[in-house]
Protein backbone atom coordinates (compact mmCIF):
# COMPACT_ATOMS: atom_id res chain seq x y z
CA UNK A 1 0.00 0.00 0.00
CA UNK A 2 1.76 3.23 -1.41
CA UNK A 3 1.01 6.83 0.70
CA UNK A 4 -1.47 7.79 -1.16
CA UNK A 5 -3.77 4.95 -0.53
CA UNK A 6 -2.62 5.44 3.04
CA UNK A 7 -3.80 8.70 3.78
CA UNK A 8 -7.18 7.89 1.82
CA UNK A 9 -7.74 4.85 4.83
CA UNK A 10 -6.78 7.28 7.57
CA UNK A 11 -9.67 9.80 5.97
CA UNK A 12 -12.19 6.88 5.56
CA UNK A 13 -11.44 5.86 9.15
CA UNK A 14 -11.56 9.40 10.76
CA UNK A 15 -14.79 10.27 8.66
CA UNK A 16 -16.38 7.49 9.82
CA UNK A 17 -15.08 7.88 13.71
CA UNK A 18 -16.57 11.70 13.13
CA UNK A 19 -20.04 10.10 11.60
CA UNK A 20 -20.28 7.75 15.15
CA UNK A 21 -18.97 10.81 16.90
CA UNK A 22 -21.75 13.09 15.85
CA UNK A 23 -24.62 10.28 16.08
CA UNK A 24 -23.42 10.25 19.78
CA UNK A 25 -23.47 13.71 21.04
CA UNK A 26 -27.21 13.58 18.68
CA UNK A 27 -28.08 11.01 21.13
CA UNK A 28 -27.01 12.31 24.14
CA UNK A 29 -28.45 15.58 22.68
CA UNK A 30 -32.18 13.96 22.51
CA UNK A 31 -31.65 12.78 25.95
CA UNK A 32 -30.89 16.10 27.41
CA UNK A 33 -27.33 16.28 28.28
CA UNK A 34 -25.96 19.76 27.34
CA UNK A 35 -22.23 19.92 25.98
CA UNK A 36 -21.70 21.03 29.55
CA UNK A 37 -22.51 17.68 31.01
CA UNK A 38 -20.31 15.75 28.73
CA UNK A 39 -17.89 17.81 29.51
CA UNK A 40 -18.26 17.27 33.20
CA UNK A 41 -18.61 13.85 32.89
CA UNK A 42 -15.50 13.39 31.49
CA UNK A 43 -13.77 15.32 33.60
CA UNK A 44 -15.15 13.43 36.55
CA UNK A 45 -13.91 10.16 34.57
CA UNK A 46 -10.45 11.96 35.49
CA UNK A 47 -11.08 12.81 39.30
CA UNK A 48 -12.02 9.09 40.14
CA UNK A 49 -10.05 7.89 42.60
CA UNK A 50 -9.78 4.85 45.28
CA UNK A 51 -9.13 7.28 48.16
CA UNK A 52 -7.19 10.17 49.15
CA UNK A 53 -5.28 12.12 51.57
CA UNK A 54 -6.49 15.71 52.18
CA UNK A 55 -4.48 18.34 54.67
CA UNK A 56 -6.78 20.15 56.29
CA UNK A 57 -5.44 23.14 58.17
CA UNK A 58 -7.68 24.70 60.94
CA UNK A 59 -4.89 26.51 63.01
CA UNK A 60 -6.15 25.01 66.88
CA UNK A 61 -5.50 22.24 68.49
CA UNK A 62 -9.14 21.54 68.83
CA UNK A 63 -11.79 20.55 66.49
CA UNK A 64 -15.62 20.09 66.14
CA UNK A 65 -17.21 17.87 64.01
CA UNK A 66 -20.65 16.78 62.48
CA UNK A 67 -19.99 13.24 61.51
CA UNK A 68 -22.90 11.01 60.20
CA UNK A 69 -23.49 8.68 57.20
CA UNK A 70 -25.75 6.33 55.08
CA UNK A 71 -28.09 8.81 53.76
CA UNK A 72 -29.13 6.96 50.59
CA UNK A 73 -30.92 9.09 49.40
CA UNK A 74 -33.13 8.49 47.10
CA UNK A 75 -35.14 5.47 49.35
CA UNK A 76 -38.49 6.62 50.21
CA UNK A 77 -36.97 5.98 54.05
CA UNK A 78 -34.60 8.89 53.94
CA UNK A 79 -35.56 11.22 56.77
CA UNK A 80 -35.12 14.63 55.61
CA UNK A 81 -36.57 15.84 59.51
CA UNK A 82 -33.49 14.08 60.94
CA UNK A 83 -31.63 16.17 58.12
CA UNK A 84 -32.94 18.85 59.49
CA UNK A 85 -32.70 18.34 63.04
CA UNK A 86 -28.78 17.86 62.00
CA UNK A 87 -28.45 20.80 60.05
CA UNK A 88 -29.90 23.40 62.79
CA UNK A 89 -28.05 21.55 65.42
CA UNK A 90 -24.48 21.46 63.84
CA UNK A 91 -24.95 25.25 63.06
CA UNK A 92 -25.72 26.34 66.87
CA UNK A 93 -23.21 23.95 67.82
CA UNK A 94 -20.81 25.81 65.28
CA UNK A 95 -19.38 22.53 64.01
CA UNK A 96 -15.64 23.44 62.07
CA UNK A 97 -16.37 20.86 59.28
CA UNK A 98 -18.95 17.79 58.58
CA UNK A 99 -17.39 14.16 57.75
CA UNK A 100 -19.76 11.63 55.53
CA UNK A 101 -19.20 7.90 55.30
CA UNK A 102 -20.26 7.20 52.11
CA UNK A 103 -23.81 5.59 50.84
CA UNK A 104 -25.49 9.32 50.31
CA UNK A 105 -27.05 7.85 47.50
CA UNK A 106 -29.21 4.62 47.57
CA UNK A 107 -28.26 4.06 43.49
CA UNK A 108 -30.26 1.78 41.50
CA UNK A 109 -29.73 -2.34 41.35
CA UNK A 110 -30.81 -2.93 37.97
CA UNK A 111 -30.72 -6.43 38.93
CA UNK A 112 -33.08 -5.44 41.36
CA UNK A 113 -35.89 -3.97 39.48
CA UNK A 114 -38.69 -3.84 42.30
CA UNK A 115 -35.85 -1.42 44.19
CA UNK A 116 -37.54 1.38 42.57
CA UNK A 117 -40.93 0.99 44.07
CA UNK A 118 -38.87 1.18 47.17
CA UNK A 119 -37.30 5.14 45.84
CA UNK A 120 -39.00 8.32 45.51
CA UNK A 121 -35.95 9.66 43.15
CA UNK A 122 -34.91 6.86 40.63
CA UNK A 123 -31.67 7.34 38.80
CA UNK A 124 -28.40 9.64 39.05
CA UNK A 125 -29.80 12.86 38.04
CA UNK A 126 -32.46 12.96 40.42
CA UNK A 127 -30.47 11.55 42.75
CA UNK A 128 -27.59 14.08 42.52
CA UNK A 129 -30.37 16.91 42.78
CA UNK A 130 -31.49 15.62 46.12
CA UNK A 131 -28.20 15.34 47.39
CA UNK A 132 -27.54 18.56 46.73
CA UNK A 133 -30.80 20.41 47.58
CA UNK A 134 -30.63 18.35 50.98
CA UNK A 135 -27.13 19.30 51.99
CA UNK A 136 -27.34 22.51 51.11
CA UNK A 137 -29.20 22.80 54.51
CA UNK A 138 -25.07 22.88 56.06
CA UNK A 139 -23.29 25.74 56.80
CA UNK A 140 -19.40 24.67 57.04
CA UNK A 141 -17.42 22.61 54.90
CA UNK A 142 -18.52 18.94 53.66
CA UNK A 143 -16.57 16.28 53.05
CA UNK A 144 -17.45 12.79 52.52
CA UNK A 145 -16.81 9.71 50.37
CA UNK A 146 -19.01 7.35 48.18
CA UNK A 147 -20.07 3.81 49.04
CA UNK A 148 -21.35 0.84 48.10
CA UNK A 149 -24.67 1.69 46.76
CA UNK A 150 -22.81 4.12 44.24
CA UNK A 151 -19.95 2.22 43.17
CA UNK A 152 -21.91 -1.16 42.23
CA UNK A 153 -24.91 1.15 40.54
CA UNK A 154 -23.27 4.22 39.56
CA UNK A 155 -19.91 3.11 38.63
CA UNK A 156 -20.56 -0.17 37.38
CA UNK A 157 -23.35 0.31 35.46
CA UNK A 158 -22.61 3.19 33.28
CA UNK A 159 -18.98 4.51 34.30
CA UNK A 160 -19.80 7.36 36.52
CA UNK A 161 -18.42 8.34 39.72
CA UNK A 162 -21.26 10.51 41.97
CA UNK A 163 -18.89 11.70 44.11
CA UNK A 164 -17.08 14.84 41.79
CA UNK A 165 -20.40 15.79 40.41
CA UNK A 166 -21.80 15.92 43.80
CA UNK A 167 -18.81 18.09 44.66
CA UNK A 168 -18.61 20.40 41.79
CA UNK A 169 -22.77 20.64 42.40
CA UNK A 170 -22.46 21.64 45.85
CA UNK A 171 -19.79 24.55 45.24
CA UNK A 172 -22.20 25.79 42.10
CA UNK A 173 -24.51 26.44 44.73
CA UNK A 174 -21.55 28.74 47.32
CA UNK A 175 -20.61 25.84 49.66
CA UNK A 176 -16.84 23.98 50.37
CA UNK A 177 -17.32 20.42 49.73
CA UNK A 178 -14.35 17.91 49.48
CA UNK A 179 -14.73 14.87 47.70
CA UNK A 180 -12.21 11.97 49.41
CA UNK A 181 -12.93 9.18 47.07
CA UNK A 182 -14.73 5.86 47.07
CA UNK A 183 -14.50 3.84 50.51
CA UNK A 184 -11.79 5.64 51.80
CA UNK A 185 -10.68 9.07 52.61
CA UNK A 186 -8.45 10.43 54.52
CA UNK A 187 -8.13 13.97 56.43
CA UNK A 188 -4.76 14.98 58.27
CA UNK A 189 -5.35 17.86 60.14
CA UNK A 190 -2.80 20.55 61.39
CA UNK A 191 -1.81 18.42 64.59
CA UNK A 192 -1.00 15.64 63.09
CA UNK A 193 -4.13 13.85 63.73
CA UNK A 194 -5.19 11.29 60.91
CA UNK A 195 -8.66 10.45 60.72
CA UNK A 196 -10.15 8.22 58.26
CA UNK A 197 -13.58 7.83 56.96
CA UNK A 198 -14.38 4.29 55.95
CA UNK A 199 -17.25 2.49 54.16
CA UNK A 200 -16.64 -1.08 53.58
CA UNK A 201 -18.28 -4.13 51.92
CA UNK A 202 -19.84 -6.83 52.74
CA UNK A 203 -22.95 -7.87 55.41
CA UNK A 204 -22.95 -6.78 59.47
CA UNK A 205 -23.11 -9.21 62.37
CA UNK A 206 -24.56 -10.58 64.70
CA UNK A 207 -22.61 -8.48 67.08
CA UNK A 208 -22.42 -4.52 66.74
CA UNK A 209 -18.93 -3.95 67.41
CA UNK A 210 -17.39 -7.18 65.76
CA UNK A 211 -17.17 -5.86 62.42
CA UNK A 212 -15.37 -2.90 63.27
CA UNK A 213 -12.90 -4.44 65.73
CA UNK A 214 -11.63 -6.48 62.94
CA UNK A 215 -10.89 -3.66 60.42
CA UNK A 216 -9.05 -1.76 63.49
CA UNK A 217 -7.22 -5.57 64.01
CA UNK A 218 -6.27 -5.50 60.32
CA UNK A 219 -4.90 -2.22 60.21
CA UNK A 220 -1.13 -2.07 60.12
CA UNK A 221 0.64 -0.93 62.91
CA UNK A 222 1.99 2.91 62.20
CA UNK A 223 -0.40 3.54 59.28
CA UNK A 224 -2.97 3.86 62.08
CA UNK A 225 -5.93 7.07 61.97
CA UNK A 226 -6.03 8.17 65.40
CA UNK A 227 -10.22 8.30 64.30
CA UNK A 228 -11.53 6.30 62.73
CA UNK A 229 -15.52 6.28 61.28
CA UNK A 230 -17.24 3.80 59.60
CA UNK A 231 -19.99 3.78 57.78
CA UNK A 232 -22.29 0.90 55.61
CA UNK A 233 -23.17 -1.18 58.40
CA UNK A 234 -26.18 1.49 59.54
CA UNK A 235 -25.12 0.82 63.67
CA UNK A 236 -24.12 3.79 65.85
CA UNK A 237 -21.60 2.55 68.88
CA UNK A 238 -18.18 3.63 69.84
CA UNK A 239 -15.26 1.50 71.08
CA UNK A 240 -11.67 2.90 71.92
CA UNK A 241 -9.01 0.48 70.87
CA UNK A 242 -5.58 -0.27 69.44
CA UNK A 243 -5.65 3.76 70.29
CA UNK A 244 -8.12 4.43 67.53
CA UNK A 245 -10.89 5.90 68.72
CA UNK A 246 -13.96 4.46 66.49
CA UNK A 247 -17.50 5.31 65.57
CA UNK A 248 -20.06 3.90 63.59
CA UNK A 249 -21.77 6.71 62.24
CA UNK A 250 -25.31 5.35 61.75
CA UNK A 251 -27.63 6.90 59.24
CA UNK A 252 -30.44 8.80 58.32
CA UNK A 253 -32.48 6.25 56.59
CA UNK A 254 -35.19 4.31 58.19
CA UNK A 255 -35.15 0.37 58.23
CA UNK A 256 -35.88 -0.78 54.22
CA UNK A 257 -37.87 -4.01 53.15
CA UNK A 258 -34.15 -5.86 52.37
CA UNK A 259 -33.09 -4.87 56.24
CA UNK A 260 -36.25 -6.05 57.90
CA UNK A 261 -36.10 -9.31 55.76
CA UNK A 262 -32.82 -10.20 57.14
CA UNK A 263 -33.79 -8.89 60.70
CA UNK A 264 -30.85 -5.88 60.80
CA UNK A 265 -32.25 -3.10 62.75
CA UNK A 266 -31.43 0.58 61.18
CA UNK A 267 -29.36 2.92 64.06
CA UNK A 268 -30.52 6.07 62.88
CA UNK A 269 -28.95 8.76 64.07
CA UNK A 270 -25.69 11.35 63.81
CA UNK A 271 -22.39 12.38 66.19
CA UNK A 272 -21.25 15.78 67.53
CA UNK A 273 -17.63 15.28 68.42
CA UNK A 274 -15.06 17.61 70.20
CA UNK A 275 -11.55 16.34 69.49
CA UNK A 276 -8.79 18.25 71.44
CA UNK A 277 -4.52 17.19 70.19
CA UNK A 278 -1.52 17.87 71.27
CA UNK A 279 1.21 18.63 69.09
CA UNK A 280 2.22 15.31 68.27
CA UNK A 281 -1.12 13.82 66.94
CA UNK A 282 -2.46 12.59 70.49
CA UNK A 283 -5.99 13.07 70.75
CA UNK A 284 -6.56 14.20 74.87
CA UNK A 285 -9.45 14.26 75.26
CA UNK A 286 -12.19 13.08 72.88
CA UNK A 287 -15.64 14.34 73.71
CA UNK A 288 -18.28 12.86 71.81
CA UNK A 289 -22.50 13.92 71.73
CA UNK A 290 -24.17 10.68 70.20
CA UNK A 291 -27.88 12.03 68.92
CA UNK A 292 -29.73 8.61 68.36
CA UNK A 293 -32.81 8.96 66.47
CA UNK A 294 -34.41 5.16 67.12
CA UNK A 295 -35.97 3.11 69.75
Amino acid sequence: MDWGQITMVKQIINEEINKENKKTLEELSKAGYTPKDIKNFIESLHRQKNYTSEPLELGKNKIRIGVSGDYHMGNINYDTSLMDFYAQETKRLKVDLHLNTGDLFDGWYQNRPASIFEQNAIGFDRQIDKATKELSKLEAPIYFITGNHSYNTFVRGAGIEAGPYLEDKLKSKGLEAHYLGNGEGNLILENKVKIRLLHPDGGTCYAVSYRPQKIIESLESGQKPQALFIGHFHKMDYMFYRNIHQFQTGTFCGQTKFMKGKGIPAHKGFWIIDIYAKSDGEIRPLIARMYPAYK
